[in-house]
């Protein structure tokens, strides 16, 4: 019995005229302005979009220009003004007035600041725990300005001292050869200069470092015992409460007497008052019970 087999037919030309018609164009990948037919895609990205910088690296580079006494160029200003579409950003009074830490910065950089009456509205308006919270957060933007000023001054001094060796180096090599040339003679001086200016920067940096330091660790002193005292005044009324408990009458009117002066020299500050109805009501207390 013989099989009778019918001839398949083939789809190799089917396959290829579909693959083919799928098949992007060589010369479309080649070409940067062609657009990706079916999709409406151009790749012509046209001209770069500027990239966005944060508010704190626009504030550090103004104030390293500030520093230098550099102006800023054109390049700056138009990437630190741009935003991330392209569109120039602006910052309203409504962006402002919702940011506390920024009222206040611009309060204590501002060219007419007070700071005796600075510190007299907060101690009239503020609590005394808002008092401390404040000198907190003064104390850690005082540290934080330290490290970046002290930074600078290092970068700085270890460039001079660099650039006061180099000058020393050239100098004796052209005491060795004599000097015979006249633009050797005609640098001399002038390398001279630039050696005593930098000498005299490094001895007044070492000097204002040194005030600084000095005057740092006489403030942190005075701020310390300041702090204790606030926090020995805010504990009074358990001291007396435990004075009493354990019979030391004397030694809680002693307290009481001592705490009493200081409040009243504290007069007009927030939060005084209830510090004291606090420490008269144990008391009131206590001469009840004796009664």
């Amino acid at each position: 019995m013989s099989a009778i087999s019918s001839p398949r037919l083939s789809t190799t030309s089917s396959h290829a005229t579909s693959i083919s018609s799928r098949r992007p164009s060589i010369d479309n990948n080649l070409n940067p302005n062609a657009s990706v037919s079916g999709l409406g895609i151009n790749n012509n990205t046209g001209p770069s979009i500027a990239r966005a910088v944060s508010p704190a690296q626009r504030r550090n580079r103004a104030a390293l220009r500030d520093y230098y006494n550099i102006k800023s160029s054109t390049g700056d200003d138009a990437a630190s003004s741009a935003s991330p579409t392209g569109a120039p950003r602006t910052t309203g009074a409504s962006e402002l007035s919702g940011s506390p830490s920024i009222t206040v910065t611009s309060e204590l950089d501002s060219p007419d600041f007070d700071a005796q009456q600075y510190i007299d509205q907060l101690l009239a308006t503020s609590s005394l725990s808002t008092v401390l919270k404040a000198e907190n957060t003064l104390v850690g933007d005082i540290r934080t300005l330290d490290g970046e000023r002290k930074a600078l001054v290092y970068d700085n001094y270890s460039k001079l001292i660099r650039a006061v060796e180099t000058i020393g180096t050239m100098r004796r090599s052209m005491e060795e050869r004599g000097a015979p040339l006249t633009m050797t003679k005609t640098l001399g001086p002038a390398v001279a200069f630039v050696a005593e200016t930098a000498s005299g920067l490094i001895e007044e940096g070492e000097e204002l470092r040194r005030r600084v330091q000095d005057a740092k660790s006489k403030a942190t002193g005075n701020k310390t015992a300041e702090q204790e005292t606030v926090e020995w005044a805010l504990g009074t009324p358990d001291r007396l409460r435990q004075y009493l408990r354990d019979g030391q009458t004397e030694k809680a009117q002693e307290d009481w007497a001592e705490i009493d002066t200081l409040l009243q020299s504290w007069k007009g500050v927030k939060g005084v008052e209830e510090l004291r109805a606090a420490c008269e009501e144990i008391m009131k207390e206590k001469e009840k019970e004796s009664e």
